[in-house]
């Protein structure tokens, strides 16, 4: 009996011990990773820019938002972490806490170059990520470490901000033009204009910030085509003349005649893939070779409602793959420019398409304002519209831009896109196109100026 009980706590004590060693053992490793890093809130600074006269009023405003929304992206092989998509102009990141997910035993960090000592990660303490820093990470067995450089990239420009520069004064071949009409071709800037001696094409060296330009006649080009009829489409240039001419040219310089003429007055509206767009006698006409014309009777109003002159024109592409045709111009039956749409999808034809009307309501009180040399272009998914003095007097020449989201039925007057103050107020035609960067060139009183949105300039990660 007394066997059997040394037996049992023999056996207890053995069961004890075994218990007592796994409780107190660690599985210990070699890995040391960061699995993830998250921004806290950031703090960020603007400066808000408002025009008053001839004057930049510089307002600084005082804001928060979630880094959260910024992702870090780590590179494994080389060690470093970084933000793709740069944080807002402005940001400060003096004091920014950060939560970091590692495997490992801890982590420390320093100032990326500096030989001070490191300091352990807590997530509760803000980082100064003003300049790069290291992260330091120890395995669990404490006999792998690696260490990684984290950087936190800003936009250096305010992406919402317009700003621009003069590039040229005093251009010879761009001096007392009476109309203009500027467009890119050939990734160069050209401008037709209308002088004394006819209409000829000024043309310049390239795109960039300095250039040169010179003068070239233009053959086949009366002085009857009307330049802000001119539409350009897969390389080659379009346009109308008052007799009911279409002419086309694919260097700007000689010009030759499309189709045959129309029987009565015509204005070209717009030229896509597939048709020529014309108003005719008070009707919306269409044709597939500048020959044989049908009125487009799919108008969701009256066609007393068209513009009949200052027509300007443009097709968009949307996002969701929609193409859209918007057209401006005056009636004089309305103060304020007349607005139609056509839009079709890849599931209908461009010749079933409706055309709609954006009439002025009391629901809609920003409507296209009428301006001289109105000047109409797609920029940043949206319409801009700005120009001479307004017909009322209430708005001198280039004094603000126009801003339509909606394709046409509203027009905002911008608060954070400015025109160069310099040409406020000035008198003479006015002349603008968007090249292959984004830039907008304005072109007046033989000044060449331009500008861009700062984020169409970012790079796209």
């Amino acid at each position: 009996m007394r066997n059997r009980w040394h037996l049992l706590l023999l056996t207890l004590s053995f069961l004890i011990l075994s218990c007592s060693k796994d409780d107190g053992a660690t599985a210990y490793n070699d890995y040391c990773y960061i699995k993830s890093v998250t921004l806290g809130t950031v703090k960020r600074t603007i400066e808000k820019r408002d025009r008053k006269d001839r004057t930049i009023i510089i307002n600084t405003i005082s804001t928060t938002f979630s880094g959260s929304a910024f992702a870090m992206t780590i590179d494994q092989r080389n060690n470093i972490i970084e933000n793709r998509d740069s944080l807002p102009y402005g940001s400060q990141l003096s004091a920014v806490l950060a939560t970091i997910n590692f495997d490992g035993s801890m982590v420390s960090y320093r100032e990326k170059g500096s030989e001070s000592g490191w300091t352990a990660y807590n997530s509760t303490d803000s980082l100064n990520l003003t300049k790069p820093l290291e992260l330091y990470t120890v395995s669990n067995d404490n006999q792998s470490h690696r260490i990684y450089t984290f950087k936190v990239n800003v936009h250096k420009q305010e992406g919402d901000s317009l700003y621009w520069d003069m590039c040229e004064n005093e251009v010879a071949p761009l001096s007392d033009m009476i109309d203009m009409k500027a467009f890119i071709l050939d990734n160069k800037l050209m401008v037709l204009g209308e002088k004394t001696s006819g209409i000829i094409l000024a043309e310049r060296s390239g795109v960039e910030a300095q250039g040169s330009w010179e003068e070239s006649a233009t053959t086949g080009l009366p002085l009857t085509a009307d330049l802000q009829t001119l539409h350009q489409h897969a390389g080659t240039l379009y346009l109308s003349t008052s007799e009911g001419n279409i002419l086309s040219s694919t260097d700007a310089r000689t010009w030759q005649q499309v189709g045959s003429p129309h029987t009565a007055a015509l204005t070209l509206v717009e030229k896509t893939a597939d048709y020529f767009y014309a108003i005719s006698e008070n009707k919306l006409l269409r044709s597939a070779d500048a020959i044989d014309w049908s009125h487009e009777e799919k108008l969701d109003t009256k066609a007393d409602s068209l513009p009949a002159y200052g027509i300007r024109a443009l097709t968009m592409q949307q996002a969701n793959g929609n193409s859209r045709i918007v057209m401006v111009g005056q009636n004089n039956d309305y103060p304020n420019n007349v607005v139609w749409n056509k839009m079709w999808n890849q599931c209908e034809l461009e010749m079933d398409a409706e055309w709609y009307y954006f009439p002025f309501s009391f629901d809609n009180k920003i409507p296209c304002p009428r301006l001289g040399f109105l000047n109409l272009l797609p920029y940043d998914g949206k319409c801009i519209a700005f120009g001479g003095a307004s017909a009322d007097n209430k708005h001198k020449a280039l004094d603000l831009m126009y801003i339509s989201e909606d394709y046409g039925i509203t027009w905002r007057p911008s608060s954070d896109l400015h025109l160069p103050i310099e040409l406020e107020g000035i008198e003479g035609c006015i002349a603008s196109t968007v090249d292959k960067n984004n830039y907008i060139w304005i072109i007046t009183n033989a000044q060449v100026w331009r500008g861009r949105l700062n984020r169409l300039g970012f790079a796209q990660q």
